[in-house]
Parts: C-alpha cells; structure tokens; sequence
C-alpha cells in the first residue's frame, strides 16, 4: 500500500500547484485582478506564430478532462506541447527517495506528542491510513496528499493534466518539460521541519473547512474564474506567521518566473500548447502578465 501511496504522489507533487492550498471563502475585489477569466489563452508577438497557454486543474472530473471546443482545437492544431515537469521512471525514482525519514526517525520523532497523536487519529478516521503506512513519511508529503480532495487519490493516471501528457504523446509532437522533478521537490523538501509541521497540522486542524470548499474550487474552475481561484488562495493566508506566505511566494511567484523563462524556446518556435496550473496564471506577478512585460499580448480565447 505503502508503495501505491508513494507512486500516487510522484503525480500529486508534479501538479499541486493547480488548485489553491487551504481553500476559504473569498471576498477580495475581484475588478483588481489582471486575467480575472479564462483558462485558454492564446499568446502573440510579432514575427512569431501564435501559441495557447491553458490552465489545467489536477483532477480527473470528466467536465474537466473533456476539453471544451477551443481547447481541443488548440491541443491537436499546436505543433509542441510543453507542461510543468515531464513524467519518468527516474522522476518516480527521485521522489520515491526523498519522502521518507532516514536513519529511523519517524513523525512521532519530531512532533510533539498532542500533535502526533491528533494526526495519527485524523488519518485513520479519515482516510483509514494507519500508523504503520504514514509515521516514516516527512510532513510535507501528507500535507500534498490532503491538499488534494480525496476522491482524487489514486486517479493520478485519468487526471487533466496526465491525460494531456498522454495524448501529446500518442501524436509524438516535440514535449518539454518547464521544470525538474527535482526543483518541484525543492519547494515542498525544502521547507525547514519546522515549517512543514506547522503547515501538517493547520491543514488537519482545518480540514473539515477545507474539504467543503473543494467543490467552490471544481465550481470556480468550470467556469473558468481565475479571479476566484487567485482571491481563495489570497484569503487563505494565516496572520499568525509568514511561513504559508513562503511556502507560496516559492510554490507561485518563484515557479513562474522559471516557467516563463524555460516557455521561451516554444513561444519563438511558435504554434505550442503550455499546460499549467491555472492558479499560475492571473495577477500581478502570474505567467500572463510576466508574458506581457516581455512584449508578448495575451488574450482569453476560452
């Protein structure tokens, strides 16, 4: 079972960033966010053909996985596909490595007492994952499995952005990968003990809230409300410390950044289609407007 949780992961780290991370309700102004709406995205800049930037939502729901009319044209028109990280054997091997506790150590090692023994009640009430299954697994790996509603779990290979990946596959177009397994691990492994603990626990202390507002974020997302999403994921943050705001500013704002930069070499060659996250995509300092400071113009086609 053990080892059907850590494959099951490898997909989960890959896409975490496709849907917000504690969901609330929002309340923000939606007016003031740049690409408020839309999910396929057609990018231009002259001289060059035009590409599609869509963003996807790591869920097997069917009306997320059938691609309306204008994305399925995009998808099978485009020349190249590009997505967050390419999936391999040796991107299973890495993360398989990193999840686990090493010489012994155990959850219960490096929380406290009250805390462990809430989380290990939670899991078995909740999922029915006992102690032996999770106590040698690091924080921030169950703290991705519950960021993900759980009649997702175990549906990794039927998920949009899987599907996505198989089927630019099947065409055998040129495919890039906008990141390395290894540096998606890095926002997660890279955060201190310390840090991932305090996120374990606010997720399972919060996750009766949580678990309601998966379906605000299947409802958002369908309607292609980006402005949503953004405001979910802004509302959410905890006045009490910064560490969710660093876990985000490296999880969105960082990741962009390198996306944006790696999506050069597809958007000069022209006619590619880019698979992200669709949280990835509005504000400030989101994929569009980054794309736009470079010259490029963005407009909502879907």
């Amino acid at each position: 079972m053990r080892l059907r949780f850590i494959k099951q992961l490898v997909v989960l780290v890959c896409f975490i960033s496709a849907a917000p991370v504690f969901a609330t309700d929002s309340a923000g102004d939606k007016a003031s966010i740049l690409h408020p709406k839309g999910l396929l995205w057609k990018i231009e800049k002259p001289d060059l053909r035009p590409s599609y930037i869509y963003g996807t939502m790591h869920v097997s729901h069917k009306d997320v996985v059938n691609l309306a009319a204008p994305v399925e044209k995009a998808f099978m028109n485009t020349e190249r596909f590009a997505m967050e990280v390419l999936l391999d054997v040796k991107a299973y091997d890495i993360v398989a490595s990193r999840t686990l506790f090493k010489n012994g150590r155990t959850l219960k090692d490096v929380m406290s007492p009250g805390d462990y023994k809430k989380l290990a009640a939670f899991m078995l009430t909740q999922f029915s994952m006992t102690e032996e299954i999770f106590s040698t697994m690091k924080p921030w790996v169950l703290f991705t499995l519950l960021m993900t509603p759980p009649e997702e779990w175990g549906k990794d290979n039927s998920a949009l952005d899987m599907v996505l990946y198989r089927r630019a596959e099947s065409r055998k177009i040129p495919m890039l990968g906008l990141e390395t397994i290894e540096e998606q691990l890095d926002v997660l492994d890279g955060l201190t003990l310390k840090e991932q603990i305090w996120l374990l626990n606010k997720i399972v202390a919060e996750y009766e809230d949580i678990e309601k507002q998966f379906a605000v974020m299947y409802d958002a997302y369908l309607r292609r409300d980006l402005a949503e999403l953004f405001l979910m994921q802004q509302d959410s943050m905890y006045e009490e410390s910064d560490i969710d705001d660093k876990f985000m500013v490296q999880l969105i704002d960082v990741r962009n950044n390198r996306m944006v930069e790696r999506m050069q070499v597809y958007l000069q060659q022209g006619n590619a289609f880019i698979a992200v996250g669709a949280l990835h995509l509005p504000g400030e300092k989101g994929i569009l407007h980054l794309l736009e400071l470079q010259g490029f113009s963005v407009k909502a086609v879907y």
